[in-house]
């Protein structure tokens, strides 16, 4: 068995993958990797943490080749700037000159012209002018006269006699215009007293016609109406239905007027017509 495989302690044959000796009981020692100190370059043991030779940290010392790789690498990228950057200092260089040295414009020579003989006329013959024969003008046209067109006369129509619109007159009233007799200048009533609206007596009234008395009053700030339909030519005023209705700020005001109405019938319905003209509106207090 070759002396790789003895046991470094007893010199005995071993197996080769043992990890302890049969004959000493001697562990297979442990090859531990070693790295050289990148201060000193001394080898020792890479599971040191401080080199034994020098006392410095211990890390490993980079390969040479490596080392080498990074000048390497270092010089070229010189190389290139400098390569790119030559370019650009000549061209600089070249304008801060012509700034410096502004080129000087030359005057371009004028060309002198020479001059060219003249040459000497010489006597030529001219000769005659032919006599060209003048054309025979052609025979003119007699213009012939153009007929004039008669004027064909135009019979317009005869205007028929204009109509004139005859006009609806306004049916007069049956009645004249109501006369009111009292109250009268806002006169101020209260509620105890006995208010009644008198006018004059417009005549005979017929079957379908009576007085249409109407009032009118501010309630709650609208305007509001009431009144009645009567044949006497005076209307006593309720003071249950209208007595306290108009507002206070108006003094209890009330205005009436009115007319003669004629009920008839349209088409099945009763239809209430004025037939006399409307009287003069009067007013009085009820407080």
């Amino acid at each position: 068995m070759p002396d790789a495989h003895t046991c470094p302690n007893c010199g005995e044959p071993v197996k080769p993958d043992w990890s302890l000796c049969p004959h000493c009981g001697q562990a297979k020692p442990i090859n531990l990797g070693r790295i050289r100190c990148r201060v000193c370059g001394r080898s020792t043991v890479a599971t040191l943490r401080t080199c034994p030779e020098c006392g410095a940290h211990l890390e490993a010392k980079p390969l040479p080749i490596l080392q080498l790789s990074i000048g390497v690498l270092v010089v070229g990228a010189l190389i290139f700037g400098a390569m790119q950057v030559r370019p650009i200092l000549f061209n600089s260089a070249e304008q801060v000159a012509v700034m410096v040295n502004p080129p000087t414009a030359t005057s371009t020579p004028t060309a002198t012209s020479t001059p060219t003989a003249t040459s000497t006329s010489t006597s030529t013959h001219t000769p005659t002018p032919t006599v060209t024969p003048t054309g025979t003008r052609p025979p003119t046209a007699t213009p012939t006269e153009t007929p004039t067109p008669t004027e064909t006369p135009v019979i317009l129509p005869t205007q028929g006699p204009t109509t004139t619109p005859t006009t609806t007159p306004t049916p007069t009233p049956r009645f004249g215009k109501p006369v009111l007799v009292a109250p009268t200048g806002d006169k101020i009533y209260s509620r105890s007293e006995e208010l009644i609206l008198r006018w004059q007596d417009m005549g005979p009234l017929g079957p379908n016609e009576t007085y249409a008395v109407r009032l009118t009053w501010l309630q709650n700030g609208q305007i509001s109406f009431g009144g009645a339909n009567v044949k006497e030519n005076f209307w006593i005023v309720p003071p249950d239905l209208y007595w306290g209705l108009a507002d206070q700020f108006t003094g209890r005001k009330y205005e009436w007027y009115i007319f003669v109405e004629a009920i008839t019938t349209e088409n099945g319905q009763q239809v209430a017509k004025p037939v006399s003209e409307v009287s003069d509106r009067w007013t009085f207090l009820w407080q």
